[in-house]
């Protein structure tokens, strides 16, 4: 069983926020007093912070090392201006995932390379908390080389945009057999995610863990 301490959460840690039937937004752990609530900074969306209710469910999520760990709460009291925070109950229903390197999410996502050989793009075929998979029609970079990748992808259930920029370095490199005669040359690339922020971890979290419900 997973309790709070084992997920060792510093105050300013990035976590991922649900409300129930709502879309995913992303706050800030303020501080918490062990056994009795949890502060966060309430979300805003449109230069507006978000509407809630008192004893509204609430789920959490958090990346730490390869673990994701996911957080039951309820809102317990709402201030807002000047500074806009909110307690929530401390949670006592906590789970644990582990999100290893092979655990991937099959996805097609266009992307963006830039490398020493130029600007080129690609798509993701599959992702995962470490790295990726792009296939391309050419060489966008050459093994063991670091390049530049940028992408976006929607967070569900809202469709919000969420964007990835990140240094990788290029792990494999090989031309893909054709399927036809006479099709153009695809090259796969695998490559390794160097560290992302926090925002950007929790968004991918949220790709990866979704493709994982699904499965």
């Amino acid at each position: 069983m997973t309790i709070f301490k084992d997920i060792n959460l510093q105050v300013g840690a990035r976590l991922q926020m649900a409300l129930q039937h709502g879309p995913i937004y992303y706050t800030e752990l303020i501080g918490y007093v062990d056994g009795e609530y949890l502060i966060v900074k309430i979300p805003f969306e449109n230069g507006l912070s978000i509407q809630t209710q008192l004893e509204e469910p609430v789920t959490l999520r958090i990346l730490a090392g390869v673990d994701v760990f996911t957080l039951m709460c309820r809102i317990k009291t709402v201030f807002k201006a000047p500074h806009y925070y909110m307690h929530l109950s401390f949670p006592t229903d906590i789970k644990s995932v582990a999100l290893r390197g092979a655990v991937r999410a099959k996805v097609k996502l266009p992307v963006h390379v830039k490398s020493k050989a130029g600007a080129g793009a690609g798509v993701i075929i599959d992702i995962s908390a470490t790295g990726a998979c792009i296939i391309a029609g050419s060489i966008l970079a050459q093994l063991n080389e670091d390049a530049l990748i940028a992408f976006d992808f929607p967070i569900k259930p809202s469709k919000q945009a969420a964007h990835i920029s990140s240094t990788v370095t290029i792990r494999s490199v090989q031309q893909l057999p054709g399927k036809v005669k006479d099709e153009p040359p695809r090259f796969s690339h695998g490559v390794s995610f160097h560290e992302l922020d926090l925002t950007s971890q929790v968004m991918l979290l949220n790709l990866v863990y979704e493709s994982m419900n699904r499965a």
